[in-house]
């Protein structure tokens, strides 16, 4: 939605926010409107077909008694109310994480991983609610009948003793009767005016509901269309032609080409006109150029992330084409989650991933001392703050060796590494024979690539073998 369309510019607050709002609305609408109009109902026609203590301290006592019972029964919400605000704050540092890396794990392929992840923290928080609501329901039961009915009973009670009294100076006297009708229709007038007022400020609440709804139907409706392959973006001028999802695309094995493919964005800004190069397993292709050039848009399109807007596109199915950025994504989770991500450990214990391959895949990017570090492969920690950016990088490139996709994409990834640890991770890459197309200007790397696809910046592009271009990047 944040790369296609820019109908909603803050998915997250209206996901997040919103949505509850609109769900509380919801809750509350019927609470706002039903009891008040029963209660409307049945003093209009009470007062339509009629027309017409202890001493305080024995309240007081009550309210003491009632008090102390309350409080006791309470004392759990201290602690349900700070696990509560706990599995919410995992909940959202998950949805936080998932917005700053979503390219990163678009380009991996990651969203089932992820989605399990995200749908277990929020089952946890779920269920805790739940309880925490039926605790809440249990004690407003309790508090209703406790502060209100039982109270009523004992006021009522009260204040009768002295009417009740044989003895009593009130007993026989006239305007007795008055003052029992006077007390009994004040306090159904009281009702019914608190039920009015309630109904009116339903009506608010209902005009704050409406705005909810408003959000909640257009965040449905762009999901809808972006499922269906349709979005709404402002266009830069003179792209009002370009048509989305116009080209085709091809999956075959062991081949990436592009064949008169538009370097387009999404919003219609053209970087190249027809981008048409053909790339075979074994082959290894440097990607250089200028920032803004249009190495990471073609990257984008190519992971299917942006729409092809004509050509051709050829490429490998889904699992067999990796991307690796810059900044790698750790998961949450064990050191061996990080290696097999997104596939989870149990479905690399399917796929015949064992410790020792896993562990081989370590030693092969120089990372076998992270098993003593941390504790083995199922040691769990907040990988993104306890690596290191070239362990990061070297996890990465662990994580592409176990997959061993036909081809890679690589870009800046190994920044932060040394230069022979850098040289025997290509190697072993050509070794099992995973083709890869490498973003980088380090001279280091020429020896293991064959050709350059060269951008401009301008609109242009070149795509030869890579001594042609020795003399011309030497300089």
């Amino acid at each position: 939605m944040s790369n296609l369309d820019n109908r909603i510019a803050n998915a997250d607050q209206l996901l997040t926010n919103d949505v509850d709002k609109f769900c509380e609305s919801i809750a509350e609408l019927y609470c706002n409107t039903a009891k008040p109009i029963l209660d409307i109902g049945i003093y209009v026609y009470r007062l339509w077909t009629t027309l017409g203590g202890q001493t305080p301290m024995a309240m007081l006592g009550y309210l003491l008694v009632s008090g102390v019972f309350l409080t006791h029964l309470r004392r759990p919400t201290g602690k349900m109310t700070a696990q509560e605000q706990k599995l919410e704050g995992e909940y959202r540092h998950i949805n936080a994480r998932l917005i700053t890396y979503s390219e990163e794990i678009a380009f991996y392929n990651g969203n089932a991983r992820e989605k399990v992840t995200l749908i277990a923290s929020f089952n946890k928080l779920l269920n805790h609610l739940r309880s925490f609501l039926h605790f809440r329901v249990f004690m407003g039961v309790i508090d209703n009948i406790v502060a209100k009915y039982f109270a009523s009973i004992v006021g009522f009670w009260v204040v009768s003793l002295p009417f009740l009294s044989q003895t009593h100076e009130l007993v026989g006297m006239n305007n007795q009767e008055r003052s029992r009708l006077y007390y009994t229709y004040g306090r159904m007038l009281v009702k019914l005016a608190e039920a009015i007022g309630r109904l009116v400020l339903a009506g608010r609440e209902l005009t704050r509901l409406a705005g909810f709804t408003a959000r909640v139907t257009q965040l449905r409706l762009v999901l809808s269309d972006l499922n269906a392959g349709k979005y709404t973006r402002t266009m830069v001028t003179g792209s009002e032609n370009l048509i989305p999802n116009n080209g085709r695309l091809i999956f075959r094995d062991n081949i990436i080409k592009f064949d008169k493919v538009p370097l387009i964005t999404p919003n219609g800004d053209i970087l190249i006109n027809e981008l048409t190069f053909e790339v075979k397993s074994g082959m290894n292709v440097l990607v250089c150029g200028p920032n803004g050039s249009g190495k990471s848009s073609l990257f984008r399109i190519l992971g299917e992330l942006w729409p092809l807007f004509g050509g051709t596109l050829t490429k490998p199915p889904r699992g067999k084409l990796f991307y690796i950025p810059q900044k790698p994504y750790m998961t949450l989770g064990s050191l061996r989650d990080q290696i097999t991500y997104p596939h989870s450990s149990a479905e690399a214990k399917r796929r015949g991933a064992s410790d020792k391959i896993l562990e081989e895949h370590l030693k092969l990017v120089q990372l076998g001392y992270l098993l003593k570090r941390e504790g083995g492969l199922d040691a769990i920690a907040d990988w993104l703050d306890v690596l290191s950016g070239g362990e990061k990088q070297r996890i990465a490139m662990a994580r592409l060796f176990y997959h061993a996709p036909q081809f890679a994409i690589l870009d800046e990834c190994t920044s932060a590494v040394s230069v022979d640890v850098e040289g025997s991770m290509y190697k072993y890459c050509r070794e099992v024979g995973i083709s890869l197309f490498t973003v980088s200007h380090r001279k280091s790397l020429w020896q293991h690539h064959e050709h350059v696809l060269y951008l401009d910046g301008r609109g242009n592009y070149t795509f030869k073998p890579i001594d042609d271009y020795t003399e011309e990047f030497g300089s």
